[in-house]
């Protein structure tokens, strides 16, 4: 399967969503598709092929998203406010039983996929610190490759269970006050300013 077969994939990542990965047969996806399990291996090897296009394709439309956002010359305040908006909505969207089994069962995949995630992110705050510093909404004195380092592993600590893990908390909640942590850390005076003026219009 490949790019052409997007609806089919999307339809099957509804099903990984939906149950789990594990829980989810070649069967279950023949009979979700309306295929017979014979066609459906004609299209794909197995079920690991299967879970890799699945995800891969699933990386790529978030990729998409998040480049529309950078893509809209916003100031880099709002930039970074609509792309936590985005992050928000998107892991309110998913189930947290998909990251388990693709880090237990489909670890190789895993590990691809997060590998990928994780240098676009530390890119893309790269870049925002950039463009706030050429716009005066950041501290001239911030080290930018420390701050970005801090600021992945802050948001990437929040889908950890182990101790006092965030995981239960209201991800709308979280991901607000990971926001205004990491601004509030960088930002200059006029940044600050900016910043409460977004927090008592668009984030209450």
């Amino acid at each position: 399967m490949d790019d052409k077969h997007g609806d089919f994939l999307l339809k099957v990542y509804e099903l990984f969503n939906r149950y789990g990965i594990k829980s989810v047969t070649m069967d279950d996806v023949a009979h979700e598709l309306s295929i017979s399990k014979k066609t459906l291996y004609e299209c794909i090897q197995d079920k690991s092929e299967l879970v890799k296009h699945v995800m891969e394709m699933t990386d790529r439309f978030h990729s998409m998203k998040l480049k529309e956002i950078t893509d809209r010359n916003l100031n880099a305040l709002d930039e970074l406010f609509e792309i936590n908006q985005y992050m928000t909505h998107m892991v309110s969207q998913v189930n947290p039983s998909l990251g388990y089994d693709m880090k237990k069962y489909y670890p190789e995949i895993y590990k691809s996929i997060m590998l990928g995630q994780r240098q676009r992110l530390h890119n893309a705050i790269l870049s925002n610190l950039s463009k706030g510093l050429s716009e005066g909404l950041y501290r001239e004195d911030i080290d930018a490759e420390i701050i970005s380092r801090l600021h992945m592993t802050r948001m990437e600590s929040y889908h950890h269970k182990d101790g006092l893990g965030l995981t239960d908390l209201n991800p709308p909640e979280v991901t607000r006050e990971i926001f205004i942590y990491h601004v509030r850390g960088i930002a200059s005076h006029k940044g600050i300013e900016q910043l409460d003026k977004k927090l008592n219009s668009d984030w209450k």
